[in-house]
């Protein structure tokens, strides 16, 4: 335990004994459980005057410089790592909020999941319609889980498995063909529908699993999508990204155009054409 008390004109560190009064400080800290902002909150109790009449000069000094190593001691200790299977765990806890419906936003929605559609079955003509719009509500779903556009995780599937649920490569699975053996590990501590690969070859799990690892990729590349598809692809593979962006701009266009056709300029303002979503 730590204890912090007034004595002999100075703050020090000592054993505490009962009764200190109103200029007294007190904090005692359980091992492990040492929170630095309820710390630093307690140490408000004492007002500025108070402090300056108990220390000297040098001791305040020594005290400042006492509590910077605390700070930055258990600032490292407490701070929260950002690894793949760190970060959806924390995503999985789940706040019941009450929020009024917006039906302007429920037809974005169904608009982007039209594009989606359309452009699935375009490219994968053998994909029944029924499939298709459920790929899309998954991935309307990973979009707003993990914060990435819609398209650009449309245009990944496109381009990773043209839209089929058991491509299967060397080391790659699914819809956004999951490099099974390098993310295991994360995927599993992160999701608790994948332990197995044909978990991972559902096509909402997959579409989750990418996402994620994308989102991350994306997070860690400070926003740069071309860094990002990269390391989801596992090189620099200039071909792949443009048709990955050609893919995003295409849906993107196709988008306008039905916004124009239902004539909603309220749909049209709400729209947004970032990589992320914040």
């Amino acid at each position: 335990m730590i204890h912090l008390r007034g004595c002999s004109g100075k703050l020090r560190i000592g054993d505490l004994e009962p009764g200190l009064g109103k200029t007294g400080l007190r904090k005692t800290l359980p091992p492990g459980s040492l929170d630095i902002k309820l710390f630093l909150g307690t140490l408000g109790y004492i007002e500025y005057p108070e402090v300056r009449l108990l220390m000297s000069r040098s001791s305040q000094t020594a005290f400042l410089v006492f509590l910077a190593l605390l700070w930055s001691l258990f600032s490292i200790a407490t701070a929260p790592a950002f690894a793949e299977g760190e970060r959806y765990d924390r995503l999985e806890v789940i706040v019941p909020v009450q929020s009024e419906e917006d039906p302007e936003k429920d037809v974005l929605s169904d608009l982007k999941a039209d594009v989606i559609v359309s452009a699935f079955t375009r490219v994968n003509r053998g994909l029944d319609s029924s499939a298709a719009s459920n790929y899309a509500s998954h991935v309307l779903e990973a979009s707003g889980e993990f914060g990435v556009h819609p398209f650009m995780i449309a245009s990944i599937i496109i381009r990773e498995s043209t839209v089929k649920q058991n491509a299967r490569s060397r080391h790659a699975y699914g819809l956004m063909q999951i490099n099974w053996r390098a993310h295991r590990k994360s995927l599993t501590k992160a999701f608790s529908t994948i332990r197995t690969l044909d978990d991972l070859l559902q096509p909402r799990n997959n579409i989750f699993a990418g996402t994620y690892i994308f989102s991350w990729y994306l997070r860690s590349s400070d926003g740069d999508v071309d860094k990002a598809l990269s390391k989801y692809l596992g090189r620099n593979g200039r071909k792949y990204i443009s048709r990955v962006m050609s893919d995003y701009r295409d849906m993107i266009k196709q988008l306008e155009k039905r916004k124009d056709k239902l004539g909603s300029e309220t749909v049209r303002s709400s729209s947004s054409v970032a990589f992320a979503v914040e």
